[in-house]
């Protein structure tokens, strides 16, 4: 009897591969199926090549996930001519980073399970010191703000991804409604009044409350500085 013959497997030319491809390849794998998805056999298929081949342009899979974030972030795209309050720069830097984190979602998963620290990291940090530097605030004071909003949209963005971007937010709301409806009403008499506000702790208008506190302290703080000197 004779057995099917397996179908070759393609195989891409020895030597056709660039780092930048397969970092490439891999933030897309990540970004479409998961970060649990970017596996090396995975990522070999997605080439067309053989997993050994991988290891031909990155060390590790921490290497792997460290070029693969730092690739995301040079998407990230600042307003040409940022604003002269250092208020209102840090207000962009996040409204900014944040679209990037949604356009990338296994981004803040890396960030908040490893160091990324790259060439691109520092060239985002001197391209925020400067606006923020024109306007009152200097180098120290600008890092911890950077690195404020950075914390803050990172942690925001992971929160609000699988509640009203993995699915439709309408779904996220009827499980508020179906919870809440299984309790007993005089149990929770103010949650109550609120309740079709409860689905709003992972959306837009929540970042941008957190967002715009977070920055107004920070300004406040360069501020009483600046009048202490």
């Amino acid at each position: 009897m004779n057995r099917p013959v397996k179908p070759l497997r393609r195989r891409r030319p020895r030597g056709s591969l660039t780092r930048e491809q397969v970092i490439q390849a891999a933030l897309q794998l990540a970004d479409a199926e998961g970060l649990e998805a970017l596996t090396m056999p995975n990522l070999a298929r997605a080439l067309e090549c053989g997993v050994m081949t991988i290891y031909s342009y990155i060390d590790n899979k921490e290497d792997l996930l460290d070029a693969v974030a730092l690739r995301g972030l040079a998407d990230l795209r600042l307003p040409r001519a940022l604003p002269s309050e250092s208020a209102e720069v840090m207000l962009a830097w996040g409204r900014a980073l944040r679209e990037t984190l949604l356009g990338h979602p296994s981004l803040p998963v890396i960030f908040l399970s490893q160091p990324v620290i790259g060439p691109g990291i520092f060239h985002g940090i001197e391209a925020m010191l400067g606006p923020l530097k024109r306007a009152g605030m200097q180098p120290n004071e600008g890092l911890q703000a950077i690195y404020a909003v950075l914390i803050y949209t990172t942690g925001f963005v992971a929160w609000e991804f699988p509640r009203t971007r993995r699915q439709p937010e309408s779904i996220y709301a009827d499980t508020w409604r179906r919870e809440f409806a299984s309790l007993r009403p005089e149990d929770f008499p103010l949650t109550g009044t609120i309740r079709d506000k409860l689905p709003n702790v992972a959306s837009a208008e929540q970042f941008e409350l957190g967002l715009t506190a977070l920055v107004a302290g920070l300004a406040a703080r360069g501020d009483s500085q600046h009048q202490a000197l």
